[in-house]
């Protein structure tokens, strides 16, 4: 019987350049077309947020809260490097990047071979990064192609009609999530040395197209797959690694609740309070909460990217694992709420 633990951490792309750029995305998140004058006026946000914002314009909370994240991810990585697994599985998210309109599936195993990524190139005006890297940074991972058939022949067999693919469709490489993802769990930039088995979850749905989630031609596009059907995914993706020959550490990866899908705050803050509902649940293992979750109201605190939790949350039940570390780096404007996590 296999040997697996679990995480959780978030890709948020700012996080990885100097403080000044963390608080300058706040500022140009004001302009949005989507919010209101009247919030975009300080006097209307919530004391939290004003508090947070300062009188710096949010410098001195920028610097916090990469300290936190910096922190969180550094105590995954040690967790994953003691355990030293054979297998890395990623449940992410993308955002029009490796589908598009020619295919839109709800799951997506990407059984890739060895590849070098290239982290920063989506951020060249933002670069260069706390490390010295430009857009022109490669970073080299190893992928997991045996494994990737292994899981999807067994998924297939289980029911689940199981997308894989050996190459990318319109990326060179990962989505920039995915990338992330390695980038943060890389922190301290000494390599990551584990076979890299990315999973992408359809999180945002009709929301790809559509940008607010509104209807084209009438009509909305299909949503993105039930938080239950990402629960049980999660469960029998965790029977089936039971029973493998490999070691799997199984991460969840996404930021939370976004202010910038959030229509419920005006698209001006992640629903912080929605979140610390989440975060109760995951703190006394009550997956079945997870399972239980409403979509549409997910969809409406912005609260869409947790579908890769809800994956992971259905896995932790099956395998009966609860979480020794949790570490939430709460924000109100810097756009999601970002949680780090450990299973074991």
């Amino acid at each position: 019987m296999a040997e697996i633990m679990g995480g959780g951490l978030h890709e948020y792309p700012y996080m990885r350049f100097s403080p000044e750029k963390i608080a300058e995305r706040f500022e140009a998140s004001l302009q949005s077309p989507n919010v209101t004058d009247e919030l975009r006026d300080s006097k209307n946000w919530p004391a939290a947020m004003r508090e947070e914002y300062g009188n710096d314009h949010g410098l001195s909370a920028a610097r916090a809260h990469q300290e936190q994240s910096a922190a969180a991810f550094r105590k995954l990585r040690q967790a994953i490097d003691d355990f030293n697994p054979d297998v890395v599985l990623i449940w992410s998210k993308e955002q029009m990047e490796n589908f598009g309109e020619d295919c839109m599936p709800p799951f997506c195993v990407y059984a890739y071979e060895d590849m070098d990524i290239q982290p920063h190139h989506r951020f060249a005006s933002m670069c260069p990064t706390i490390w010295g890297e430009d857009e022109n940074t490669k970073v080299p991972i190893k992928g997991a192609r045996l494994m990737g058939k292994y899981l999807t022949t067994k998924l297939i067999g289980h029911g689940f009609d199981m997308p894989y693919a050996y190459k990318p469709l319109h990326e060179t490489t990962l989505a920039h999530t995915f990338e992330g993802l390695i980038t943060h769990l890389d922190w301290d930039r000494k390599g990551f040395p584990y076979p890299i088995l990315p999973f992408y979850v359809n999180a945002y749905g009709h929301r790809h197209l559509t940008g607010k989630g509104e209807s084209r031609d009438g009509e909305l596009d299909p949503p993105a797959p039930s938080p239950a059907r990402c629960f049980e995914l999660g469960r029998t993706t965790a029977q089936i690694l039971r029973d493998s020959p490999w070691r799997v550490a199984i991460i969840a990866g996404s930021s939370w609740s976004h202010a910038t899908v959030n229509p419920k705050n005006g698209y001006l803050h992640p629903d912080v309070e929605a979140d610390r509902v989440l975060v109760k649940h995951l703190e006394q293992s009550d997956y079945h909460a997870w399972r239980d979750l409403n979509l549409g109201t997910l969809v409406h605190s912005g609260q869409q990217e947790v579908l890769s939790w809800v994956a992971l949350a259905g896995a932790m039940e099956e395998l009966k694992l609860h979480p020794t570390f949790v570490d939430v780096t709460e924000t109100w404007i810097f756009n999601s709420t970002k949680v780090t996590a450990i299973f074991h």
